[in-house]
Order: structure tokens, then C-alpha cells, then sequence
């Protein structure tokens, strides 16, 4: 049995369509949480249309994603949490892949991952990864294989609750990279299963994405730090993390902050 958490934050555009490609998987033992983040659009009224038992709403107040999904799992009751975001789609075969990783893999991984492409305004679709590029299996080097292109997306991860709980769950300080933060810790000391089948499609520019200046002490970037690292590879990884996140926040950022970085950073 998978709890499936979806943050809701003003995504009527898109709510119905990804709670259906859920109702809809060719592996129907689950339930679905959905945490209103205080939406300001009829997202939750949709969700209140769509008539199915293992459907649960709960709302909050704004406070962001990762106080979202913590919510979610704490309201989740089932051992193995799979993230969704509102405007990402699985595919019908996506929690079938991940309860075959559970099955083979639950005794040497908390972490199970599929594969997945990005679908762009345009329509394009783009794999991730080619199925040849990374075998299933335990991913053992986490660092060294994400430096190019990233194992694990929000939308196609499913991780035990255990292993949740003991990584102190989303750092709440985070609404950007918060996702990356808590991958990067539980990949330290969980194992990782891995499977090359596309099982997710990930909205690569949402409608609701970034029309407000960034605050840059609420980003990954802002939090991080070296002195702790002492793996070649980690600091590879966050390094590129670093300049990766700094191009993407430098076209839509609220400056004043930005300096805060460039000056706790050593820049």
C-alpha cells in the first residue's frame, strides 16, 4: 500500500487531470493526500467533485511546499510515501514500477526511483535519461551519477516513511531546492533502487512558475554548506548545484537578497 502526497497551491489548471492519471494506474492499492496550501483558486473544489473514498483533503495555510508535504505525511498511513506534484503526470504504469522496486529492493533500499521525461510548453517531450544510460539496480555513488543529469524527481520518487522521518522530513525554511536538500541527506544513508522505466512527466514550466521575485534565503543555495562535506564527489555535486541554482535564480531574483548570498557564499 503507497500514500500518494500532492501539495495543492493554486493549481486549478491542472488538479483534476493529475488526480485522475493516480485513479487510473494499473496498481490501485493507495490512497491520496492532498494538502491545500492555501490555495487562492478553485483547486479544492475540483478535488471535492471527484467522487473516490482514497481521496483526503486537508487544508492549511499558505506556508509552503515543504510544509505541505510534511503535513501530507503526517497525515499519509501507509509505510511508503510517493510525492506528486499538481501539475505533473504519471503514467499508468507508474506505481506498478515502483511497488516492483519496493518488492525486490525493500531489503537494501528505502528510496525507489523511475525514470522520467520533461514536457515543455511546446509540447517537446525529453527523457531524462536514455533507458541504456543507467541500469536497475542499487545506486551506490549518488553524488558522481547526478552531477549531469538528476536521478531523482519529486514526482517519481517513493520513500519509506522511516527513512523520512529519520532525515527530519522537508527542511521548512525551503521553498526552492527543497526537494534537492532532502535527497542529498537521505541518499547518505538509505539505499537507492533504481529503475530506467519513464513512468512520470515532469511540467517543465508551469503556468504558476516564478512570476514573483525569489527570495533567495528561502533557496537551497543560501543554506548550503561545504565545511561539513568531506566526499570529493558530494562537493562536485554542490558545487554544480551551486551554479546551476545561481543561473537559474538570476533571472528572477530580488537583489537586495541576492548580495546575502554572494557575501555568505565567500564571493
Amino acid at each position: 500500500m503507497i500514500s500518494v502526497v500532492i501539495p495543492l497551491y493554486n493549481k486549478e489548471k491542472y488538479i483534476k487531470e493529475t488526480i485522475l492519471k493516480v485513479l487510473n494506474q494499473t496498481y490501485q492499492h493507495f490512497e491520496i493526500i492532498i494538502i491545500n496550501d492555501g490555495s487562492k483558486d478553485k483547486g479544492p473544489d475540483i478535488v471535492n467533485e471527484i467522487n473516490d473514498s482514497r481521496i483526503k483533503l486537508f487544508n492549511k495555510n499558505n506556508g509552503g511546499v515543504s510544509s505541505a508535504r510534511n503535513l501530507g505525511i503526517e497525515k499519509s498511513q501507509y509505510e511508503y510515501i510517493a510525492f506528486l506534484d499538481a501539475d505533473d503526470e504519471w503514467l499508468p504504469n507508474h506505481l506498478e514500477e515502483i511497488n516492483k522496486l519496493i518488492t525486490k529492493y525493500k531489503n537494501s533500499a528505502d528510496i525507489f526511483v523511475t525514470n522520467f521525461a520533461r514536457k515543455y510548453v511546446t509540447g517537446n517531450l525529453i527523457n531524462n535519461r536514455k533507458p541504456e544510460e543507467l541500469k536497475e539496480g542499487i545506486i551506490i555513488d549518488y553524488f558522481k551519477k547526478v552531477i549531469r543529469k538528476g536521478i531523482i524527481h519529486t514526482s517519481c520518487v517513493c520513500v519509506s516513511k522511516k527513512a523520512l522521518l529519520k532525515a527530519n522530513l522537508f527542511d521548512e525554511r525551503l521553498s526552492r531546492g527543497e526537494d534537492m536538500d532532502l535527497w542529498m541527506r537521505l541518499a547518505k544513508e538509505f539505499g537507492i533502487a533504481y529503475s530506467p522505466v519513464i513512468t512520470e512527466v515532469y511540467l517543465q514550466e508551469a503556468e504558476n512558475n516564478s512570476k514573483v521575485k525569489s527570495d533567495v534565503t528561502r533557496s537551497i543555495i543560501y543554506h548550503l554548506d561545504f565545511s561539513t562535506v568531506t566526499s570529493i564527489d558530494e562537493k562536485r555535486y554542490l558545487k554544480n548545484l551551486l551554479y546551476r541554482k545561481y543561473a537559474s535564480l538570476l533571472k528572477n531574483i530580488d537583489f537586495s537578497n541576492f548580495i546575502k548570498l554572494m557575501i555568505k557564499q565567500g564571493f
